[in-house]
């Protein structure tokens, strides 16, 4: 016999000197169990999370309400509009003035939006902020709602030219919300989840916004719809406002605290941290 296997030097004379040599028993052995101090971002990575979570983040909430309110304020403006436009003849049939002035409401609106889109992509790529933009987009709403009260008299020309104001909330919100649920997802792997809930909080409000406000107008006349229009757009102006940080830069927060999480873990492993 060597020296190991008369002093037990090795782990097997080890196991054998201590009862264990059925291989079975050996393989089975339990192993003293430490909890690591780092989470490999990986194994993070995948931990599902559900949507009470998700909705928890102040930032995706405000993003939500936001568009929701907006929606609900903005969505009867056109119909009501169209009808004011459009009116009816002095023995009640429809104008035949209603269909080309709606359609072209619809034309100056899209044209109108796709100039802001192309101006606001300008913007962000200089530098600008994301919350002055998307807040710009907002304020027409109101202002919108409030002109067409004012001008409902003074022609149709006048209350089309109010759909400029529609074109730029429109170009703004449309470019920007995806940059803002970015912002807020990125590095998270829930971009498509806030997209889905975000995009539903909107159709959601832009629906009920035209049962509600056409409901308005039948009961109390487009004056009182436009002005409970104005006053619902009101609500997402402040909520944005005062609940939602500026997001631009957001993503190089979260790639440098990546950066460091994977530092602190190379260290730990090393036993450079205790």
């Amino acid at each position: 016999k060597n020296s190991n296997d008369a002093g037990g030097g090795t782990l097997d004379a080890d196991v054998a000197l201590q009862g264990g040599g059925n291989d079975t028993e050996y393989v089975n052995m339990t192993q003293p169990q430490s909890t690591p101090k780092f989470h490999s971002l990986e194994s993070e990575e995948k931990m599902a999370s559900g949507y009470l979570e998700v909705l928890a983040d102040r930032k995706t909430l405000v993003l939500c309400l936001t568009g929701f309110f907006y929606h609900f304020a903005n969505a009867n403006v056109l119909l009501v509009l169209g009808e004011l436009m459009g009116g009816d003849n002095d023995d009640g049939s429809v104008s035949r003035m209603a269909i080309p002035l709606i359609a072209g409401a619809i034309i100056l609106a899209q044209v109108t939006m796709a100039v802001t889109t192309y101006i606001g992509d300008d913007l962000t790529k200089k530098g600008v902020g994301r919350k002055p933009l998307f807040l710009a987009g907002l304020i027409t709403l109101p202002v919108r709602c409030a002109l067409i009260i004012f001008w409902k008299d003074a022609g149709d020309s006048w209350l089309l030219m109010t759909q400029i104001l529609d074109g730029i909330g429109g170009g703004f919100f449309g470019l920007l919300h995806p940059y803002l649920v970015n912002d807020i997802a990125f590095g998270s792997g829930r971009f498509n989840v806030l997209m889905g809930l975000t995009a539903s909080s909107f159709g959601l409000g832009a629906t009920i916004s035209n049962v509600l406000g056409q409901m308005v107008v039948e009961k109390l006349g487009h004056v009182a719809s436009l002005s409970g229009s104005l006053i619902l757009s009101i609500i997402p102006i402040v909520l944005f406002a005062f609940g939602m940080p500026e997001t631009l830069g957001m993503r190089g927060n979260v790639i440098y605290k990546k950066k460091e999480h994977e530092v602190e873990s190379a260290q730990y492993s090393t036993g450079q941290i205790v």
